[in-house]
């Protein structure tokens, strides 16, 4: 990933993100975001619950990753989108805030990002970015918008 980024790559996500604090730090730093699902609200998700307790409401996103990964209530089933409240409760829980401020906040951060990528207009900007979506460690897709 920090090659990508070296090569004037300017964002991404950390899809389905599950490592440690560390590693967190490090993407964070790079100005990557890291996607947060599912797996969030499961009891033995102790590591991503301490990264999503340090790591910036400004630097999340809100993932399904569907099919897999339902959140609980709803673990070992299909999983889509509708589950994502889910999701915002768990990390509002974890920080200390409102599920609504969560969905606020991801929200907007998807768009930025996104929008970025696209090239699209938003907030004054037409710059065309290079983005890439990690799906794991040495996995990278990337595309030009």
């Amino acid at each position: 990933v920090k090659e990508y980024m070296k090569k004037d790559m300017s964002g991404g996500i950390i899809h389905c993100f599950s490592y440690s604090k560390e590693i967190a730090a490090e993407y964070l730093k790079m100005g990557l975001y890291l996607g947060i699902g599912g797996v969030l609200t499961f009891k033995n998700a102790k590591k991503l619950k301490e990264v999503a307790a340090i790591a910036p409401l400004s630097q999340i996103v809100l993932e399904t990753d569907c099919p897999y990964m339902a959140p609980e209530p709803n673990r070992g089933r299909r999983n889509s989108s509708l589950n994502l409240p889910y999701v915002a409760e768990a990390l509002a829980q974890i920080k200390g805030i409102t599920a609504e401020e969560v969905i606020a906040v991801t929200e907007e951060n998807a768009k930025r990002l996104l929008f970025r990528a696209s090239g699209r207009k938003r907030e004054g900007t037409t710059e065309k970015t290079e983005f890439a979506v990690v799906t794991g460690r040495e996995t990278c897709v990337r595309a030009f918008f």
